[in-house]
């Protein structure tokens, strides 16, 4: 509902706004979403109601190691995030493809800033990422290979992303789910990471199987 002159009201101390199924002082996000840029993973497709979700996103889905002595917006994003009282679920998603990735290996036509390869350097994933394609030569590598490299550089953020005191303590005492997720944007599928197996399984449709 707008006001007269076609903005949106601020809410009274009456009565504040808040969406349906929270109580006044609590917030309604429920999942931390942590995602890269790109068009192709946006995080709206993976849950039902999108108010839910509080948002992370940067080029390479990069979580920094936890230091809380660093400036860092990403580091304050993600422990504001991890304090809410809401909050059951936090996925990192990485895709098929990855621009970050190719530019760490040196994969890219595009040109790459010197911001960006500090700000890939902050990932720490780039010895995974040659590890995970076989070989540390200069030359192109396959597109498999890439998004091999690609799911590497996503496990190095997961384990950052483990590290975060509220994460880890919210673990223990299983409030909080931790899930890594990738894309492959060609055949509009996604996997998830399974510790167990070390190895990424196609997602369960929502309603198809116990949470895990």
């Amino acid at each position: 509902m707008r006001s007269a002159n076609g903005l949106i009201p601020r809410p009274s101390p009456e009565r504040p706004y808040r969406l349906e199924g929270t109580r006044p002082g609590e917030s309604p996000h429920q999942t931390l979403f942590i995602s890269c840029t790109e068009t192709q993973i946006a995080p709206t497709r993976f849950v039902s109601r999108p108010e839910q979700l509080f948002e992370l996103r940067n080029i390479g889905n990069i979580v920094p190691p936890y230091n809380p002595k660093v400036v860092s917006g990403a580091i304050a994003t993600i422990d504001y995030a991890l304090s809410l009282t809401n909050l059951r679920d936090v996925v990192i998603a990485g895709h098929s493809g990855c621009g970050a990735v190719a530019a760490l290996l040196n994969q890219t036509s595009n040109r790459v800033s010197p911001s960006l390869r500090r700000w890939l350097v902050v990932g720490s994933s780039r010895v995974a990422c040659e590890d995970a394609v076989g070989t540390r030569a200069s030359g192109a590598i396959g597109k498999e290979a890439l998004d091999r490299a690609a799911q590497a550089h996503l496990l190095t953020q997961l384990a950052h992303l483990a590290q975060y005191p509220e994460l880890e303590s919210g673990q223990n005492s299983g409030r909080l789910r931790l899930r890594a997720l990738f894309h492959r944007a060609e055949s509009s599928t996604t996997e998830v990471y399974s510790p167990r197996d070390d190895s990424f399984k196609p997602l369960a449709r929502e309603g198809s199987g116990r949470r895990r």
